[in-house]
């Protein structure tokens, strides 16, 4: 085992009940909000350059391109 991973057994381990791996997380939601915060944290945080300029899709603009690809009439 990791010796980085013993130490997190050892020190935060025990609140939880069990394996953190295994554990059902929350969705995130990106929004315009989302894209802000990245921006302006960028310089603190080694990221690529198209996320530290916010360069991405929030979840809305995501279903309108997947929704406008599946309408897409194929040969």
């Amino acid at each position: 085992m990791p010796e980085i991973l013993k130490q997190f057994k050892k020190e935060v381990g025990k609140l939880v009940t069990e394996d953190v791996q295994d554990m059902e997380y929350s969705q995130i939601w990106v929004d315009d909000q989302t894209i802000l915060q990245t921006k302006k944290n960028s310089t603190r945080h080694r990221c690529s350059q198209r996320l530290g300029k916010g360069l991405f899709f929030t979840d809305s603009e995501k279903a309108k391109k997947i929704k406008k690809l599946r309408e897409t009439v194929l040969p």
